[in-house]
């Protein structure tokens, strides 16, 4: 027939008024620059709230994903985003915060890897003013003539599973003399699913088509509306009565002990020491996870999980430190009894230290290491006798 068009020029045709199309709707969302927006409920659910208003990137180009730890930072790279880093941070070429560093420990050298999360990251402090880098310096002035090397480990929103699995999928390869583990406030943050069981069905795997898609501002609003409609279909939505009864910790009491258990076994096995840091301070409520899910609970009228009881971290950890026989450095005791000899305080935010808090830490951990029968027999081999 005289002016049909043929099948193959059809398909071209399609595909051409798609990508147009496509390509016209990505260009208006980069020109408007639509954000993600989440709040609370939508970010516990995983439920981003389509508000065409606020679209917020869900894509983080600082981190990659990663199936034991989730996600850590990409190596080599400045931080210096306004309104996250007060301050910029340099990842150094293993993909943590300090200078670059080698795996192979020097000969002759004592080794002190610190794990944990913002606290011990050093968010809002210089390169040279968290504590991990303070504890070099002041261990390196202190004992001159000694090999002494502190890595910083920390990374933001870290818990201590987190922490457990980068021990023992990278950290124990440097061979450390000790080990300093710092968790407990991202623990206890309420949750759908517990970290492990997050690492149980592998939610955390990415695969390379999605990372090249996820650039796309229109393939992340149709992934957040899939996003949506899966949760309705599970029954959820931002209403708290749908969901408040659900929530469990990210990481347990039991799974917290255990996680530290585990450090501590392979730290026996391997011959590093382990010291405890009590990640609480005084600006903090006991709980505040709980205080806050009593608030809306009582705001919707909704069912509180049950068996929901508050987590006093240093009752947790005094536990851990017994069981265990690891020495525990209370922070929350520490700053109390610290703070009125500050000028100008210690901490940033309720939950973060400033230079002086990170020193009076590396102060504090300087004095518990010296009475380390592995630091002892260290000293006893290099030049200084200080």
């Amino acid at each position: 027939m005289a002016g049909k068009i043929p099948k193959a020029r059809q398909a071209f045709y399609a595909v051409l008024a798609a990508a147009v199309i496509f390509g016209g709707a990505e260009l208006v969302f980069r020109l408007r620059d639509f954000k993600f927006y989440y709040n609370f409920s939508a970010d516990l659910l995983g439920m981003p709230l389509l508000d065409m208003s606020r679209f917020r990137r869900i894509a983080n180009q600082t981190v990659e994903f990663d199936r034991s730890v989730f996600w850590k930072f990409k190596p080599n790279q400045m931080l210096d985003a306004k309104g996250v880093y007060l301050k910029p941070v340099r990842i150094n070429n293993y993909g943590f915060r300090g200078p670059d560093f080698q795996m192979e420990k020097r000969p002759g050298s004592y080794r002190i890897i610190c794990l944990g999360d913002s606290v011990t990251f050093g968010w809002s402090a210089g390169e040279d003013e968290t504590y991990p880098a303070r504890l070099e310096k002041i261990l390196q002035e202190k004992y001159p003539g000694c090999k002494i090397q502190v890595l910083n480990l920390g990374v933001t929103g870290y818990t201590s599973f987190q922490g457990k699995e980068l021990f023992f999928t990278f950290a124990q390869k440097l061979e450390p003399d000790l080990v300093i583990t710092s968790f407990g406030a991202n623990d206890r943050y309420p949750a759908l699913l517990s970290d492990q069981e997050h690492y149980d069905l592998g939610w955390w795997q990415a695969n390379r088509m999605d990372l090249i898609l996820r650039h796309s501002q229109v393939y992340k609003l149709l992934k957040a509306g899939v996003i949506y409609l899966k949760r309705r279909g599970q029954g959820l939505s931002l209403n708290p009565q749908t969901y408040l009864s659900g929530l469990k910790r990210k990481v347990s009491e039991r799974e917290y002990g255990a996680n530290i258990k585990m450090i501590k076994d392979e730290c026996g096995r391997i011959g590093c020491g382990l010291i405890l840091l009590n990640d609480d301070f005084p600006g903090l409520a006991v709980d505040p996870a709980f205080d806050a899910l009593k608030d809306i609970a009582g705001k919707y009228n909704a069912k509180f999980p049950a068996d929901w009881q508050k987590w006093d971290s240093l009752k947790v950890n005094q536990a851990v430190s017994a069981r265990l026989g690891l020495p525990l450095i209370d922070l929350r005791r520490l700053f109390t009894e610290s703070e009125a000899e500050s000028d100008n305080g210690l901490m940033v935010d309720q939950g973060h230290p400033n230079k002086s808090g990170h020193e009076i830490i590396a102060l504090s951990l300087q004095k518990t290491i010296a009475d380390q029968p592995g630091f002892k027999k260290f000293l006893e081999k290099c030049p200084s006798k200080n």
